[in-house]
């Protein structure tokens, strides 16, 4: 994690979308991102729901700094845990609601940001954000746009987000994958920094019309194995740092002239 966040903050990065899964101690990577000088969004629950999911969001949050906002996404993609962690959207929903809460039972300053795939207009998509915000859970409305899911445009998407919120919004995941053949069927020539200057022109054009939108996080920024064989020793080319350390020279080059574009990470 420290070298990571290393070479994030050589690219001006200075806030990250990370996970304190159930598996691993909190507190032990909670100071590694503060050694670090990160501020972090902390992801309770990524697919994975811990067997104490109250234990879980208590320990998570009495090891964060009470002096401190705790950032934190209870649930991440409460719509697509049917898919993906075999649970119907509304359990994971309830799920995120009682973490949320434990949470701020626990820490004087949570701050809490909801997840979920936001990549058209229509209403279904925002099921579990209705119910999160309608909760009083949600301080930013986070919306995860990639280019092989997007039914309309990143513009369309933070307008009807903005809209129907009115709360600050984050393109809380977004990407580029070198080798998926929709991205470059979509977006010929495209590369990762491409994708980044095309994700910030939209931003700016929302910011335009009204829309308070926090800042973009590419996600994941370390290439990974995919995701259905996470032992796997090949990577996927989606993140910022490569396997070996180095890192995307056009994402790289994108990253660090991002306040030409107004944009935070």
């Amino acid at each position: 994690m420290a070298i990571h966040y290393d070479i994030a903050r050589r690219h001006g990065l200075r806030t990250a979308r990370d996970g304190l899964p159930w598996r691993h101690d909190p507190a032990a990577r909670i100071q590694t991102a503060q050694n670090a000088g990160m501020e972090v969004i902390w992801d309770l629950n990524h697919y994975d729901p811990p067997p104490d999911p109250v234990e879980h969001a208590r320990s998570c949050a009495r090891a964060a700094d009470p002096g401190k906002p705790f950032w934190t996404c209870p649930v991440n993609e409460p719509m697509i845990y049917p898919m993906l962690a075999g649970m119907p959207w509304e359990r994971a929903t309830e799920l995120a609601i009682t973490m949320g809460r434990v949470a701020r039972d626990h820490h004087p300053d949570v701050k809490i940001l909801s997840t979920d795939p936001i990549t058209g207009i229509g209403e279904r998509q925002f099921a579990a954000t209705d119910r999160l915000v309608g909760a009083g859970l949600v301080d930013v409305v986070g919306v995860n746009y990639y280019p092989h899911t997007a039914r309309t445009s990143l513009l369309k998407v933070l307008l009807k987000t903005w809209r129907r919120y009115g709360k600050p919004i984050l393109v809380a995941e977004t990407s580029w994958h070198d080798g998926h053949p929709i991205h470059h069927r979509r977006h010929p020539g495209f590369d990762k920094g491409a994708w980044f200057r095309f994700v910030a022109a939209q931003i700016a054009d929302a910011r335009d019309q009204g829309v308070e939108i926090g800042g973009v996080c590419w996600y994941p920024i370390i290439d990974c194995p995919p995701w259905q064989r996470p032992r796997s020793r090949t990577r996927w080319s989606h993140g910022l740092i490569r396997k070996d350390g180095s890192v995307d020279p056009s994402l790289s080059d994108a990253l660090r002239n991002s306040a030409h574009f107004g944009i935070s990470q």
